[in-house]
Parts: structure tokens; sequence; C-alpha cells
């Protein structure tokens, strides 16, 4: 997973073509395993936590290594903004326009993704961004309860949650109970202010596994919480040995 965030957070340059990564982000620091990211010019900064045994110094190492050896240089140890990075805001301005309208939303979602682990019921999240959009997939087994209301009221506390607002939805839930093995709610929030940009998509999926059947078996080797587990993954009772709900899917 360390060298997965690296190939993708990472930004390097395609002399000729463009910027792929994180355009300015830049690597200030490696502690233990900690890797610390910043962003030039701002004053934002990240800390990506690896696991026991995260070898940060020597995935970076590989990893300029292999980019060299194919023609394409490293940009996350560079100390000010370079000419390549320039060049492709200037030349793909309106996407950068994008990042920037939705860097409140970004930001807001990390401070708080712990509500995603805690609040949700979901064995697997996934999202990505189309134009302002920026769209989520949670895949609860159904086994477990959708319970969205829970999830969107933290998401969008007066206190400790965003300030957003829920502008859409399509609720399923009704054809809980129809016979039905699955169904899904989509819900559309944007700022309490009309006039900020960017929307969330929550799509709350419920019903049969998406992934492989021996997910949870994958989680506990890799040292996932069992409380967690035990909640959105349950052992289904009356099993010889208790042996797991065979499922799929990643947190």
């Amino acid at each position: 997973m360390a060298d997965y965030a690296l190939a993708h957070l990472l930004p390097f340059a395609e002399p000729g073509v463009q910027v792929n990564g994180v355009m300015r982000l830049r690597v200030s620091g490696v502690r233990k395993t900690d890797l610390q990211l910043e962003l030039v010019g701002t004053e934002s900064r990240l800390v990506l936590r690896g696991a026991q045994g995260t070898r940060w110094r020597h995935l970076l190492a590989e990893r300029r290594r292999d980019l060299e050896e194919g023609g394409l240089l490293p940009l996350w140890d560079e100390a000010e903004v370079t000419s390549y990075e320039l060049e492709d805001e200037r030349e793909f301005a309106s996407l950068v326009q994008t990042g920037n309208d939705l860097a409140w939303l970004g930001s807001g979602l990390l401070r708080r993704i712990a509500i995603f682990q805690n609040f949700s019921t979901a064995y697997s999240t996934r999202s990505w961004i189309t134009g302002d959009e920026w769209i989520f997939e949670l895949d609860t087994h159904r086994d477990v309860p959708l319970d969205h209301d829970a999830f969107l009221d933290r998401l969008m506390d007066e206190i400790w949650g965003l300030p957003l607002r829920i502008t859409r939805r399509y609720c399923d839930c009704s054809l809980l109970g129809t016979g039905r093995r699955g169904y899904q709610c989509t819900f559309y929030l944007e700022h309490r202010h009309p006039d900020v940009r960017g929307v969330i998509q929550v799509r709350f999926r419920w019903g049969d596994p998406v992934y492989g059947d021996d997910v949870r078996e994958r989680l506990e080797d890799l040292d996932a919480d069992q409380d967690w587990l035990d909640r959105v993954l349950p052992r289904r009772s009356g099993r010889p040995g208790g042996s797991a709900v065979r499922t799929g899917g990643s947190r």
C-alpha cells in the first residue's frame, strides 16, 4: 500500500507530454514510518503513517530509479515549482481551477476520514472525481443494516461535520424485505452556501459481496481492526468453528 500511494501521489514529468501525480506535492521528510508531505508555496502539511516496517526511503529510492530508467523525471524533491508543472497548469487551466474549487471539500473530508470507518457500515469504500462531483460508493453486506442516516448525520454535523446539505436523494430502503438481494440509495450533498462549488454524491449499496470471497481472512492477515471487521463483516452464527462470512471488499 505504501508503494501504491507513492505511485499515485508523487509527481513526475513526462517531458513533452504531462506531469503525473499531484502537482506541487513534495516530500519534506521521513521519520520512522511517517512520510511527511507538503505543497510548494503553501502551509499545507500531510503525514502518511505507514504500518510497522514500512521503509519509505527504500521505496522512494526504488521509485526514483524506475522512473529515471524509463526516461521520466521525479519532481518530489524540487524546492520550487518546476517549469513542467507551470506548463501543465497553463495548458489544463480548467482542471486546475476545478481542483482548487474542490480544495475545501478534499481538506474537510481528509480531516474527517475517521467517520468513514467509525460510523459507516460499509466494508468497502471507493471514490473518484468527475468534474466538480466527488463520488463515493460504500458497499454494505446484506447481513448488516445499511444505516446511511447515521453516517450522513455525522458527516453534516453542525459542529464536527462539514457545512453540507442534502440537495437530492434517491432512496431504495423501502425495498428492504421485498426479497430483492440488493439496492442502492444515492444522496447528493452540496455546501450550505449555494455559491460554493462542489458536490458529493454518496452511493450506499446494500447486497451480496462485490469482491472475492476471502476478504475477511486477507484483512485479518493485514491486522485490520477486529471490532471493525466484526461490525462490517460479521461471522455467521451456526457455522462450524464460527467461520467468517465469505464476502469481499477493502476498507
